[in-house]
C-alpha cells in the first residue's frame, strides 16, 4: 500500500513543491560499490552495493531533475566561492571497489554526470581486504541459520568500528578461524570484496568524470587515534592518490562518519593536511554557509524502492531520516 501511494504521489507530481521549497540546498549522494547480483541475505546485507541498473535509471533521473555538479563545486560554493545552481546534486562513493570501474563509471559515463571516489588506500595500494568485509565474507560461507548469523555479524561489525587496527585484527582474526574462512584479495576472490587498481583509479581521474579522494589509510576512525597518528593516515593515504593518479587529492570523507567521528580537531587536523572538506555520513541537505569540514550526505540503498531514492530530494523521507539518526 506505501509503495502505490508513493507511486501515486509521484504521478501526480505531489513532490515538486516540496522540492521547490530546498532548490538552494545540494544533495551530496553517497554510494559504495555496485553489483549485478541479489543478495543471499548475507552478501550484502546492508545494501551497500547498488545493482547497476537501478543507478542507471537514478543517474537519469537526476540529468533530467538536477543541476549535477562536483564536490569541488560544492566545497568551493561553502567556503565562499560561487554559488550552487538550483537543484544541485554531488555524487559521491566511498571505499575503491573495483565494482565502480566495472560497473558505476560505464553508467557515469553514458550519463556524462561526474562523481567523486574516496579510496581507503591500504585497500587499494596493498589490496588489503576492509575489515567490514572479513566479516561479512566469513559468515557468508558459514553454517547455520541466516537470520542467527547476521545478527552475530552485525553485532562483530559494531564492535570493530570503534576500534584502532591492531584491536580490530585481535577481534576479527579468531572469526575467521572459528568459521575457518579467510577473504585473500586474489583473482579468486569474489567480485563484490575486490579493490580496483591505481590504473582504473587514474582511468577514471583522466576522463575528467571522476576526482579522487582520502578515505585515509586503514579505513579507521579518524577521532580514534591520537593526533600524531591520525595526521600520518591522512598524509599517506594524500601522499598515495597523488603519487598513483597524478592528480591533487585534497577531497576527504570520514570512515564511518557518525556523529562521533568527527570534532572540531579532526576540522584542524584536515585543514593543516592540506584538505578542502570533509564529508560525513549524517543525513541532511547541504545550505550555504555551512561547515565544508561536516558535510552532510544522503546514503542510497539496494533495499530502497526508486520512490523512495525520488524523495531524497524533497524534505518528507530528510526530516524522518535525520530524526531517526539524531535518536539513535
Amino acid at each position: 500500500m506505501k509503495s502505490i501511494l508513493l507511486k501515486t504521489a509521484f504521478a501526480l507530481g505531489l513532490d515538486r513543491p516540496l522540492r521547490w521549497l530546498r532548490r538552494r540546498q545540494a544533495v551530496v549522494l553517497m554510494y559504495h560499490g555496485f553489483t549485478d547480483r541479489p543478495s543471499d541475505g548475507i552478501v550484502n546485507y546492508q545494501g551497500n552495493r547498488l545493482q547497476q541498473a537501478s543507478f542507471r535509471r537514478q543517474l537519469a533521473f537526476l540529468k533530467e531533475n538536477c543541476a549535477v555538479v562536483t564536490l569541488r563545486q560544492v566545497a568551493a560554493s561553502l567556503s565562499g566561492g560561487p554559488a550552487l545552481p538550483d537543484y544541485a546534486v554531488a555524487l559521491t562513493i566511498d571505499d575503491g571497489y573495483e565494482s565502480v570501474y566495472a560497473l558505476g563509471f560505464p553508467a557515469l559515463r553514458e550519463a556524462k554526470l561526474p562523481a567523486t571516489l574516496f579510496v581507503a588506500t591500504q585497500f587499494v595500494d596493498e589490496r588489503a581486504p576492509l575489515w567490514p568485509d572479513r566479516l561479512e565474507y566469513a559468515f557468508a560461507g558459514a553454517p547455520g541459520d541466516p537470520a542467527a548469523r547476521r545478527e552475530r555479524l552485525k553485532g562483530l561489525q559494531r564492535r570493530a568500528k570503534d576500534l584502532l587496527p591492531a584491536e580490530r585484527e585481535a577481534l576479527i582474526a579468531p572469526v575467521e578461524a572459528e568459521l575457518g574462512r579467510k577473504l585473500i584479495l586474489d583473482s579468486s576472490a569474489p567480485e563484490n570484496y575486490r579493490p580496483l587498481t591505481w590504473a582504473q583509479a587514474r582511468e577514471m581521474a583522466d576522463s575528467g568524470l571522476m576526482e579522487i579522494g582520502s578515505h585515509t589509510h586503514t579505513h579507521t576512525i579518524v577521532t580514534l587515534p591520537g593526533e600524531e597518528e591520525g595526521r600520518r593516515e591522512l598524509a599517506l593515504s594524500k601522499t598515495l592518490v597523488e603519487k598513483n593518479v597524478g592528480r591533487p587529492c585534497d577531497l576527504f570523507c570520514y570512515p564511518n562518519g557518525d556523529y562521533d567521528d568527527f570534532s572540531p580537531a579532526t576540522t584542524k587536523l584536515l585543514r593543516e593536511s592540506g584538505f578542502l572538506c570533509g564529508l560525513t555520513t549524517v543525513a541532511g541537505f547541504v545550505r550555504p554557509g555551512d561547515d565544508p569540514y561536516t558535510m552532510l550526505r544522503f546514503g542510497t540503498d539496494d533495499r530502497d524502492s526508486f520512490e523512495k531514492f525520488r524523495m531524497t530530494f524533497s524534505l518528507g523521507r530528510n526530516l524522518l531520516q535525520g530524526a531517526r539518526r539524531r535518536l539513535s
